[in-house]
């Protein structure tokens, strides 16, 4: 078996790197218009020709259609959970599989599931696999019981899991070791919120792990965190990349949650892909911002306020957040002084504790008087 096992060195792989990319939100947000925007400026890096196909795998009653004007580039696929004949067929992780595959052989550049929420909460996805499962599980249980015993189905909801997550994580890894760079969108649902104002947070966990970011999509957790970017539109700025959940150094100079993606933004990260973008400069000039950062307030003011600092303000602002905590940290970690007991709180001998009690109790009394 180690005779088919190869280390390759990377000067010698020239392969361009395929993009994942999730898009989640409420209705309103623009998730259909912002992903077709962004696949097309990637099919034109990609083919290095405007016009270029773009993949769309429509589950909403062909929704995307209604942009076949501004988009006729685009190759539509009607996502029915049900067949030609009328069969239901659902929203399973194999014919999600099958998409891929299909695209991948028409040799599409760029392919967008929208909506892929329909694999975790459709009819056959995910969850209605799961309590099918859980069903049948119970059914078997009360069967060997028989009678003697009340089955409890909470038992058996972990057992369910086991038979259905290994065939969405199949559906997951197809994603991620695609040929074709894919746009994943999925819906996003509001959390009810406690506290108010800035203080306001998520009153339950999300999938997100976080606290500040008031919207829930509507799929895996796993999902998420495969993505090479993941984002959360908002309704109050359609389009813009509001909620960044997942977004690598590379990206974080592309991605201003003021402005709208779109095209330029597609065809940067697909010259990031190709390796013939400045990610890797960009990444660099972060990382030596947090550097100047872990010095202190003053040297990142310094570096900030310096030529390269101002030349790449912009960009600088994308990480500013974290910065200035750890310049923060870097400040406070050096008000240490280089005796190790510097900050030990002072210890009293027994005599002294006796005198500051007296002294204390005097001074009580006679405010007392």
């Amino acid at each position: 078996m180690t005779a088919h096992i190869r280390f390759i060195p990377v000067t010698e792989i020239h392969d361009p790197l395929t993009l994942s990319i999730g898009l989640s939100g409420g209705s309103g947000t623009g998730k259909t218009y912002t992903a077709l925007r962004m696949a097309r400026g990637i099919a034109e890096v990609i083919t290095g020709k405007s016009g270029a196909p773009i993949g769309y795998v429509d589950t909403e009653n062909k929704r995307a259609l209604h942009y076949k004007a501004a988009f006729p580039e685009m190759a539509h696929c009607d996502f029915q959970a049900v067949d030609q004949t009328g069969h239901v067929v659902g929203f399973g992780p194999e014919r999600w599989i099958e998409i891929i595959d299909a695209a991948e052989a028409a040799e599409l550049p760029v392919l967008i599931l929208d909506s892929f929420s329909h694999a975790w909460e459709g009819v056959g996805g995910v969850l209605d696999m799961h309590a099918i499962a859980l069903e049948r599980l119970v059914q078997e249980a009360e069967k060997r019981a028989n009678g003697r015993y009340t089955v409890d189905p909470a038992k058996y909801g972990q057992l369910a899991w086991a038979e259905v997550k290994p065939k969405y994580r199949r559906l997951i890894d197809r994603i991620v070791r695609a040929k074709c760079n894919i746009i994943i969108c999925t819906r996003a649902k509001p959390v009810m919120q406690q506290g108010f104002g800035d203080k306001a947070k998520n009153a339950r966990k999300t999938k997100t792990r976080r606290e500040d970011v008031p919207w829930d999509p509507a799929s895996d957790a796993d999902l998420m965190f495969e993505m090479t970017t993941m984002v959360i539109l908002d309704p109050k700025a359609p389009g813009c990349p509001v909620h960044q959940i997942k977004v690598a150094d590379q990206f974080k100079g592309l991605l201003d949650p003021r402005a709208k993606m779109g095209e330029p933004t597609g065809r940067a990260m697909a010259e990031w892909a190709k390796g013939q973008g400045d990610a890797q400069q960009q990444k660099e000039l972060l990382d030596k911002a947090r550097d100047e950062a872990r010095k202190g307030r003053n040297a990142f003011t310094a570096f900030f306020n310096s030529d390269e600092g101002k030349e790449n303000r912009a960009l600088i602002r994308t990480i500013l957040a974290e910065c200035q905590e750890l310049a923060k940290d870097a400040d406070a970690s050096a008000e240490d002084s280089d005796d190790p007991f510097a900050n030990e709180k002072p210890t009293l001998s027994p005599e002294q504790e006796a005198e500051l009690l007296s002294k204390i109790e005097t001074e009580n009394e006679a405010n007392a008087t």
